[in-house]
């Protein structure tokens, strides 16, 4: 009797969930249509081609799904190093490693091309959609659309969809092929359309930004975005380190002191090993549950990718080891 006392209410939490979800949803109602009409008028007076906006706003409908993924978002708090092995595990740096000798050449052209890392590069693809394996299923204009309707951010994400239809208007994707996550970030890179007209780039000359299919237009994009964000040809990025309990210099953000500095202090590499020597200053950080974090200017760029000290510290350690392969 306690199990099903105990499954029905369970099945009274989802279904109110759903329901809260249902009704708050836009349908087709005179408020969303309104609301298309308008949208339609703006994009075409931002210069969109009449035939392209028809295509994709006339009869869309809005994606329930979405605005289900913007209610629930998960709260649960990982330590550093749980969030680190779900995301960039010994697999997926596996990955990495093969994908770089695999497109060794292209990757180093590229690099050499913006001042990058190619190991910066192969690792931030891997993070973002697994070397191109999981990119999002989602009609992004769908999704953008819904987001402006009826989300939180509704200007924001009015702006991304005038700008995923430029991004279609301009020929560098059609409408049913571009597909994204539920939020609108699209392509192996995971740009919103704002980050694909300011930093994806056709290197391989076709006329398309293509970054959902093409290998060099994908490696180029991310390392112009790198380069873009003040990336630093030949610098570190971090070190995994061990911190005495006692330290007489100032940690976090925004304290920088001298490797030297550091050394004296009593900071080592975590395999026990002296810093390297550099020129460069770093902070220390120490995320819950992980190894102490000597960082520089460029883990910096690494967080205007994504500004989390985990996601940062997590492509470092990836980079780290597809470097060191």
């Amino acid at each position: 009797m306690t199990g099903k006392i105990v499954r029905y209410f369970l099945f009274l939490i989802c279904w109110c969930a759903q329901s809260a979800i249902a009704e708050s949803a836009p349908n087709q109602n005179n408020d969303w249509q309104q609301w298309l009409a308008a949208m339609k008028e703006q994009v075409i007076a931002a210069g969109i081609s009449p035939a392209i906006a028809s295509d994709v706003l006339d009869g869309l409908t809005p994606d329930n799904r979405v605005l289900g993924y913007a209610k629930t978002q998960p709260e649960r708090r990982l330590s550093y190093l749980q969030y680190r092995q779900s995301r960039g595990d010994d697999a997926r740096i596996r990955m990495g490693v093969n994908q770089y000798h695999r497109n060794a050449p292209l990757l180093n052209r590229v690099a050499r091309s913006y001042g990058v890392s190619p190991c910066a590069i192969v690792a931030l693809w891997g993070m973002e959609t697994s070397y191109g394996h999981y990119m999002g299923d989602f009609l992004v204009t769908r999704s953008l659309a819904t987001l402006a309707f009826a989300g939180e951010r509704s200007a924001y994400f009015n702006e991304q969809l005038l700008y995923a239809l430029q991004i279609i208007n301009a020929g560098h994707i059609d409408n049913a092929h571009y597909k994204g996550e539920w939020a609108g970030a699209s392509g192996q890179p995971q740009f919103m359309p704002s980050s694909i007209l300011q930093y994806a780039v056709d290197y391989d000359g076709d006329g398309r930004k293509n970054i959902w299919t093409s290998l060099p237009d994908v490696f180029a994009s991310i390392a112009n975005y790198l380069a873009q964000h003040g990336w630093q040809a030949n610098a570190p990025w971090g070190y995994e380190v061990t911190v005495p309990a006692q330290i007489g210099l100032s940690m976090g953000e925004n304290n920088w002191h001298s490797i030297a500095d550091w050394q004296k202090a009593g900071v080592t590499l975590i395999s026990g090993q002296p810093i390297p020597d550099s020129s460069e200053q770093a902070a220390l950080l120490m995320p819950e549950g992980g190894p102490g974090l000597l960082v520089f200017h460029n883990f910096y760029v690494f967080k205007e990718y994504n500004n989390s000290t985990y996601y940062a510290g997590t492509v470092s350690h990836m980079a780290n080891a597809i470097c060191q392969s």
